[in-house]
């Protein structure tokens, strides 16, 4: 009769009927209480529940009876695995294993405890066990491909992820990972295919939806991208990365508005997102609806959200303060790579002082290419801290006895500012990657210049307090295989060419309104725009609606899409006789392109850092004559220089060797001035500090 009653809860059991399974199996214990089949039995159930504590007390129990049950001492690990207690789990795995060699599920499980346990060589050995006794275990080779992501060892990812979709077709999340890796490798239609595959498996993933809208983004199709991001949020609400990426989608393609509700949102959700108020801050820059002060005012929130509950732990440096010694440079940055930042710190790099500084990088940099490998050679000690948390990063700055810290990322995407805020080194320094404020009372200083933030005009803005280069505050390295300046374009076309190959995000309804205005004002003169977001035909059509509200003809403008090759990008300028600037968030790299390319440039100098960038790169190399003041002189310059064919000549023979000899291109000038400037701060220091080094912001 009992073994009836255990038989028919096991009946029960595999029908899913869960409650009656149990009933029946606690009248077999009230019968039998030594049975450790059915006390195992319970135990499986409760786990299966997700009640660990329950489970843990059957298979305790269980193994009373049966101390030489290699599965009970299994089950018992699994209990405590889920419990989060891994020392008693792997205790258990092993008597399992001592009990029964052939285990392989005890092997594979111990190889997830030292997985989560981050002992990653001890879970590798015991997976390859695992696979050593069944060969086609499909969660190990799984579990392997997320090691091998981990470790940024991305064709081997592809190759386990692969090997366990053979295995087990239904793998869902293998085929997330592979459509995830393709999409990083910018195999797109490779990104597409697998992140279909995994919702074909299971329809309810809803970050697949979100990777989904991420590779369409990239190939420009932008209604496709919102509809699969708007499907993860109806299958999680609260999916803050999906929320973010709609509000990008709609930035990116001119949707200001629309793209601010979303990223409040994400804020509603999550307060302390770090990534939801650096776009935000974006957004706010790109447009001049918002006023200077509530932009500043947003940092502040932010700060007070993510960074000053950081403070507290914030201990005094012991760093020697000799203002004359050696000093320890460190620069962080997630744009080590192809990226237009490395365009202005790698002659700095290559042209330190390394008698007088070592220099040190820390390079959250997930996918290494060639210029990763060029920058490694000029730093003194390279660190990778990709995947590494901020307070792992930290604590190495502070090991490392870093004097000067200086951050080249600000706001900008993967920007490590939490490690700012736990101050590692007694100076910090914001400086390159972001036109505005960190917000962060532990950053120290900002690096500007005479012409970005005269003084009295910005300071305000700022918690850093702001260091003015004696002349640039950037240092720009040309392309070195730059295609050669073409002659004037206008000589050989007829007529006048304009161009603005800018991020599409900084290119706002009035901007496009008053090239309109020049258009209208030189006959027969044309415009080129070139922006990955022009690829979308409903963004394009925007644009072509804008210009012939405002009385220009489809035929004089040009709209094209991304170029990946950077001298067909470069080459593309010899078809522009001049550049026009965005307004208020100027260029920066494409103004030092155009200028390279023998483009003068027309731009706009508002009342901020952002708004000032191309007053600083103008003046820099002679041409602050193209600096206007007001909209109006913006297009009386234009179009005064658009009549003057013979200085346009002069400009297109001359700039690229102006450039080349003045300070915007001079790297051991402008390193020079650097370290005078990096020295002086440290001085200060030295003078000042007493003990504590927390400060709170000045201008």
């Amino acid at each position: 009769m009992v073994d009836q009653k255990f038989s028919l809860a096991l009946q029960s059991y595999q029908k899913g009927n869960l409650g009656q399974s149990e009933a029946l199996l606690k009248e077999v214990i009230r019968k039998r209480p030594d049975d450790f089949r059915a006390l195992n039995f319970l135990g499986i159930i409760h786990f299966t529940l997700r009640n660990y504590m329950p489970a843990l007390e059957y298979f305790r129990k269980a193994l009373e009876f049966s101390p030489a049950s290699a599965d009970i001492h299994f089950n018992t690990g699994n209990a405590l695995k889920e419990m989060g207690r891994f020392d008693d789990a792997i205790l258990h795995y092993q008597k399992a294993l001592q009990l029964n060699p052939e285990h392989f599920e005890a092997y594979h499980n111990l190889g997830n405890v030292f997985q989560r346990k981050n002992q990653i060589n001890e879970a590798i050995a015991y997976y390859q066990e695992a696979l050593k006794r069944n060969p086609n275990l499909a969660d190990a080779y799984y579990n392997l491909g997320t090691i091998s992501h981990d470790r940024k060892y991305f064709n081997e990812a592809i190759l386990f992820y692969q090997k366990a979709l053979q295995l087990n077709p239904n793998l869902d999340d293998a085929c997330y990972m592979l459509g995830s890796l393709y999409a990083d490798k910018e195999q797109l239609d490779e990104a597409i295919a697998y992140y279909l595959r995994s919702l074909q498996i299971n329809p309810t993933l809803a970050k697949a939806h979100n990777g989904l809208g991420i590779v369409l983004q990239k190939k420009n199709e932008m209604n496709g991208a919102i509809e699969h991001y708007r499907q993860a949020l109806t299958l999680m609400p609260d999916f803050i990365e999906a929320t973010v990426n709609i509000g990008n989608a709609l930035r990116d393609y001119g949707r200001s508005e629309e793209a601010e509700s979303w990223y409040r949102r994400a804020l509603s959700i999550a307060s302390d997102c770090t990534f939801c108020y650096d776009n935000l801050f974006f957004l706010m820059l790109y447009h001049d609806r918002y006023d200077s002060m509530t932009v500043f005012s947003e940092h502040l929130h932010f700060a007070k959200q993510c960074a000053e509950p950081l403070s507290c732990d914030i201990i005094p440096h012991s760093s020697v303060k000799n203002p004359d010694r050696i000093l320890k440079i460190g620069y962080v940055s997630p744009d080590f790579r192809k990226h237009s930042v490395s365009y202005f710190i790698e002659p700095v790099l290559a042209a330190h002082n390394k008698e007088n500084f070592q220099i040190f990088c820390y390079s959250d940099v997930s996918r290494a290419d060639d210029v990763t490998e060029r920058l490694r050679q000029y730093a003194g000690q390279w660190h990778s801290i990709a995947g590494m948390s901020d307070q792992q990063v930290a604590d190495l700055i502070r090991n490392d006895g870093i004097d000067i810290l200086v951050d080249l990322a600000g706001h900008t995407a993967n920007n490590r500012l939490l490690v700012f805020a736990r101050k590692p080194a007694p100076v910090q320094v914001n400086w390159i990657g972001y036109p505005a404020t960190t917000g962060l009372s532990s950053m120290d200083y900002k690096i500007v210049d005479s012409y970005t933030d005269p003084p009295g005009l910005t300071g305000h803005l700022y918690t850093e307090k702001l260091i003015r280069m004696p002349e640039s505050f950037l240092c720009y390295l040309p392309e070195k295989e730059s295609p050669e300046v073409s002659p004037l374009p206008a000589l050989s076309a007829g007529h006048l060419t304009f161009g603005s190959f800018n991020n599409f995000s900084k290119v706002t309804h009035k901007g496009i309104e008053l090239w309109a205005e020049i258009l209208d004002s030189v006959p027969n003169s044309k415009l080129i725009m070139k922006a990955n977001s022009l690829g979308d035909k409903s963004t394009s059509n925007k644009v072509m609606d804008i210009f012939s509200q405002n009385g220009i003809e489809e035929n004089r403008i040009e709209l094209h899409s991304g170029i990946l090759s950077s001298r067909l990008h470069l080459d593309f300028y010899n078809r522009v006789d001049i550049g026009l600037d965005t307004f208020p968030y100027n260029g920066t790299t494409t103004t030092c392109e155009a200028l390279w390319m023998g483009v003068p440039v027309i731009t706009l100098a508002g009342k901020t850092h952002a708004a000032r960038v191309g007053a600083s790169l103008l003046s820099n190399v002679g041409l602050a004559e193209f600096v206007a003041k007001t909209h109006e002189e913006y297009a009386a310059i234009a179009v005064n220089l658009s009549k003057d064919l013979e200085k346009l000549v002069y400009l297109r023979n001359t700039l690229r060797k102006t450039m080349a000899s003045s300070v915007l291109t001079n790297a051991n000038r402008f390193a020079n001035n650097l370290e005078t400037m990096y020295r002086d701060i440290w001085r200060r220091w030295c003078e000042t500090s007493v003990g504590s080094d927390i400060r709170s912001g000045n201008k």
